[in-house]
């Protein structure tokens, strides 16, 4: 799960390992990590890259149709670390007083109640579909290119002051 950003340096954090390993191939996963969704802020871009393997998880679990235990401890560390980031994330923009921080939370507000909703349907039976894997993903990479990416320069450029 993803801990806080509270004294966590950028290089001393160790690649992302997979958190299941019935993934055989990066190749076939929902979200490719790239250079180009780096924000700038080492444990934030850490935090995003955790997401990345959560959700590719889900992605191949359901893929190769994990038994719903499975599928559901997955989805549930999909909501708790969606959870932890947006906590880490919001904590960072309150402490450098960013004043997009209310509108950025709120994007995030309306993102974990689309997720805890999914959680609740698939503990109610509903199986996760096409639909459900392919909304995370559009919903977390343009987040990322736009919100967060405007949150990493801005952040960067007042740490500097």
């Amino acid at each position: 799960m993803i801990s806080s950003s509270e004294g966590v340096e950028a290089s001393a954090v160790d690649p992302v390992e997979p958190l299941v390993h019935f993934r055989t191939s990066r190749e076939d996963d929902l979200m490719l990590w790239s250079k180009k969704y780096s924000v700038g802020v080492g444990i934030i871009d850490r935090e995003h890259h955790e997401l990345f393997d959560v959700i590719n998880d889900v992605q191949a679990a359901v893929t190769v149709r994990q038994d719903r235990e499975c599928i559901g401890a997955l989805l549930r560390e999909l909501a708790e670390a969606t959870r932890a980031h947006f906590a880490s994330e919001e904590a960072m923009m309150e402490k450098a007083q960013y004043n997009g921080k209310m509108l950025h939370a709120l994007k995030h507000q309306r993102l974990q109640e689309q997720l805890d909703a999914f959680v609740a349907r698939f503990d109610r039976g509903v199986d996760l579909n096409k639909h459900s894997l392919t909304f995370m993903r559009d919903w977390f990479l343009p987040h990322i290119l736009e919100t967060d990416c405007n949150f990493g320069v801005w952040h960067v450029e007042h740490s500097r002051k």
